[in-house]
């Protein structure tokens, strides 16, 4: 579509170019939340807590509970910081962009390690794979976070691999085996289970079938 001289410009339509335009403005979108989701990873490490940030959140969206949001980032779930690490690089994005050009739903995977020190023992090394979807919105010209997190696919102890090593997500108080299974650790590989394909990555028709910017149901149409 985009193999045009400009020769081919000076023939489109006045129509066809406000066509063209549009597209090229989606793609244009597509790597700004790229690069959005991507320095919010790189904050979500644990090193990076009460450090002057970008702000990456819609805060001023209206499904947006920014009092619970600012409690969870200031929350601490380990005694220190010192031997622990989050490292989460981003990869494989699919990203579907609304005709509007104001709103985005995004799947990415992500492979990481982490060093876990909970009451400061020597730290557990840790693999993991995940997977980070949600929605995006463009909020006083710039596109936020809106919602979304990363989701638990595997996550080992190192030497252990995953199918006989699954370490929960770290939260004070702690899970519940069952409580972890119902929330970040619902889709999580288990060894005697046929693993559900979720979350999905959403489909060019994603925005005419659900509208609503924080419906999330997209992800579970295969479940």
């Amino acid at each position: 579509m985009f193999d045009l001289t400009m020769e081919d410009f000076d023939l489109l339509t006045d129509e066809e170019f406000e066509v063209l335009e549009q597209e090229v403005g989606r793609l244009t979108s597509c790597w700004k939340v790229s690069n959005t989701r991507g320095g919010s990873a790189i904050y979500w490490d644990d090193q990076r807590i009460g450090e002057k940030r970008h702000e990456y959140m819609a805060l001023k969206h209206p499904s947006v509970n920014v009092e619970a949001e600012m409690a969870f980032r200031n929350k601490a779930v380990v005694d220190s910081l010192e031997g622990n690490s989050l490292i989460h690089p981003l990869t494989t994005p699919v990203i579907v962009v609304d005709k509007t050009n104001t709103k985005c739903r995004a799947v990415w995977r992500s492979i990481g390690v982490e060093g876990l020190s909970k009451f400061r023992e020597k730290p557990q090394a840790i693999i993991s794979l995940g997977s980070v979807q949600g929605a995006n919105v463009l909020e006083d010209g710039e596109w936020k976070r809106l919602w979304g997190a990363w989701l638990r696919l595997t996550k080992n102890e190192y030497h252990a691999g995953w199918v006989e090593s699954m370490v929960p997500t770290n939260t004070r108080p702690p899970l519940t085996p069952e409580q972890d299974r119902a929330m970040l650790g619902k889709y999580a590989y288990q060894k005697d289970e046929i693993r559900k394909p979720a979350p999905e990555p959403p489909h060019d028709d994603t925005w005419e079938v659900w509208s609503d910017e924080t419906d999330p149901s997209y992800q579970f149409i295969n479940l």
